[in-house]
């Protein structure tokens, strides 16, 4: 890999090939830096990490996705404590990567705005951590085992600037929980609460706290039925978009209603996104053979 030494970005987004070498030079050469993103590059470990933070202190947006276990709190701790003006730091799949990491970021990087934990070692004390973040707008702390509802419930009361919240896959998070985040989150238009524990009772009483929420995915949702998704689209007026992939209580016949009653909602689910793909494919030349059960790909 050739750098010039006065770069303000790297992105090395999957190169397999890059090793802790790279990451030496950067902190001996590129002062500059400004970001970083080395999702996928597994092989690179803490020492690597700590280098970069050592020489690349303005540092403000950082991607380590993916970068398996050689990436833990001793490299992200680093990091943390050298790199006050991050704004965006992206830390999905790290299972070594804990609550202490979180903590040390929420404590030393104030300017943070964007944060992605997803499928991270991060639970209950972490993102409790989060509220000090008051210039946060956008989170994702999908799929983090041990996270309690009440810190969630109260995030958009001590952030007020976020925008886009990913709480899917937390069974935890339930409907009491999603109403005070919208209820709080006066700019929140983006919501993803798939699998979790969510009832027609959140849909009911959603749009009486929100005129700002344009995008809802509850996919997977298995306590949804179709009069809550019609008291959602009836009573949420800033609604655009409604995920409801394998919500298996409501009905191809109800959402084929509510896209004539409400043609400014685009509701997804299995049916319509399986036609939406296989029109995709008639477009580009491809030929089906359809029956009441079944549609055979021809070509």
């Amino acid at each position: 890999m050739t750098l010039c030494f006065y770069c303000g970005v790297v992105f090395a987004f999957r190169c397999y090939k890059v090793l802790d070498a790279v990451l030496h030079t950067l902190g001996d050469k590129c002062h500059r830096l400004r970001t970083l993103v080395m999702d996928g590059c597994y092989k690179i470990t803490d020492d690597g990490l700590c280098k970069v933070a050592e020489g690349c202190q303005d540092l403000e947006k950082i991607n380590l996705s993916r970068c398996s276990h050689h990436v833990t709190d001793k490299g992200v701790v680093a990091i943390a404590e050298n790199c006050p003006r991050l704004r965006e730091v992206i830390l999905g799949y790290l299972s070594e990567v804990t609550d202490t990491s979180c903590v040390r970021l929420c404590e030393l990087c104030p300017d943070l705005e964007i944060v992605t934990l997803m499928f991270s070692g991060v639970s209950e004390k972490g993102v409790r951590a989060l509220k000090q973040l008051k210039k946060l707008r956008i989170i994702d702390i999908s799929s983090l085992p041990g996270i309690v509802p009440a810190d969630v419930a109260t995030l958009t009361q001590f952030c007020p600037d976020l925008q886009a919240m990913n709480v899917s896959l937390n069974p935890e998070i339930n409907d009491e929980c999603l109403l005070q985040v919208v209820k709080y989150g006066r700019h929140l238009h983006l919501l993803q609460c798939v699998s979790c524990r969510i009832t027609d009772h959140f849909l009911t009483e959603v749009g009486r706290h929100t005129k700002a929420l344009r995008n809802l995915d509850i996919g997977w949702c298995q306590a949804v039925t179709d009069c809550g998704v019609r008291a959602l689209s009836a009573t949420c007026g800033s609604l655009q978009y409604l995920g409801l992939i394998r919500c298996d209580a409501v009905t191809a016949e109800a959402v084929e209603e509510l896209m004539a009653e409400y043609p400014h909602i685009t509701y997804s689910t299995f049916i319509l996104e399986s036609k939406k793909l296989i029109e995709r494919a008639r477009r580009e030349g491809f030929m089906f053979r359809e029956d009441q059960n079944h549609v055979d790909m021809l070509v």
